[in-house]
């Protein structure tokens, strides 16, 4: 059970704080859906034996009741991130707290 409610979690995706707006446009239709969120650009060093990679996924973390019913990480789902570009989403991997993380592709 989630200690934080809804609006704790509206607050902490202010636009007008620190989150950004997305617009996630699904593929089997609808619409697109605006939602805020967080946008992040972490970097990921992995080692392999001898040889080292970095790896710079960009991911969107968001209320997962704001994802347009028809949201599906595997169909070729769009988020268009505001001042940053759009981006095909990967996968969508709820928490299990109310919020969901989309891990984002190539820029569209």
């Amino acid at each position: 059970m989630p200690i934080e409610t809804a609006a704790d979690r509206a607050t902490f995706l202010n636009v007008d704080e620190f989150g950004a707006q997305g617009s996630y446009a699904p593929v089997a239709g609808g619409g697109a859906v605006a939602l805020p969120g967080i946008f992040d650009r972490p970097t990921i060093a992995t080692a392999l034996n001898d040889a080292a990679s970095l790896d710079a996924r960009p991911t969107f973390l968001c209320r997962q009741a704001d994802l347009p019913a028809t949201a599906d990480g595997d169909a070729g789902d769009q988020l268009a991130v505001t001042g940053v570009g759009a981006f095909e989403v990967t996968s969508i991997e709820p928490d299990g707290q109310g919020m969901a993380l989309l891990r984002l592709g190539a820029i569209v």
